[in-house]
């Protein structure tokens, strides 16, 4: 089985006036900001179910979202987000690649010891399809070349009101401590 990853589109940038799509107004649904949200997210961890978690919505209902037809900047904005998250996910298997993986050894339901093993073989395949380049003398154009700014201009392009939005950071996706369900919501302003 051939490995291809995605490829952005050559030409004009599709991102460059993305509008986000234009849904029945409902505050518990895809406003534009959790679009922005899931979308930068989703750039940051490659996985669509915690970018769902982060905007608080289902991952069945971001496919959905993805699907409709008058949605394809959403679309393509999620192929991007994907492609931005490569960098992350290529500097785990490096380091699975050269720090290994933990391998625990069990005896009688107890932990006995634990090792880490390298691979070569992983780090010979991330270089050679990473940095074909290197073995084969030819400049190759990274399939992440424009992601992120074909991203980033999706992003901002997504309002639903005159407020701009603010930027999210790495503590934004955290793990909050558990909250107890008789307070109050901290951004709401009924109770």
């Amino acid at each position: 089985m051939e490995h291809k990853p995605i490829q952005p589109e050559s030409g004009a940038d599709p991102l460059a006036s993305y509008t986000p799509i234009v849904l029945r107004t409902r505050r518990d649904g895809w406003t534009a900001d959790r679009q922005r949200r899931f979308l930068l997210a989703l750039a940051e961890t490659g996985c669509v179910s915690d970018a769902c978690s982060a905007v608080g919505l289902s991952a069945r209902s971001a496919y959905a979202l993805r699907r409709r037809p008058d949605a394809t900047a959403f679309a393509e904005a999620w192929n991007d987000a994907l492609l931005v998250s490569t960098a992350r996910l290529t500097a785990l298997a490096f380091e699975r690649a050269t720090r290994g993986t933990v391998r625990e050894y069990w005896k009688n339901g107890e932990l006995v010891g634990e090792s880490r093993q390298p691979s070569d073989r992983l780090l010979l395949f991330l270089l050679q399809h990473l940095r074909s380049d290197w073995f084969s003398g030819a400049a190759v154009r990274s399939p992440v070349a424009g992601a992120r700014q074909r991203l980033d201009a999706a992003v901002q392009g997504l309002v639903d009101n005159e407020e701009p939005g603010e930027p999210l950071a790495l503590r934004d996706y955290q793990a909050q401590p558990p909250r107890d369900p008789l307070d109050p919501p901290e951004d709401s302003e009924e109770w």
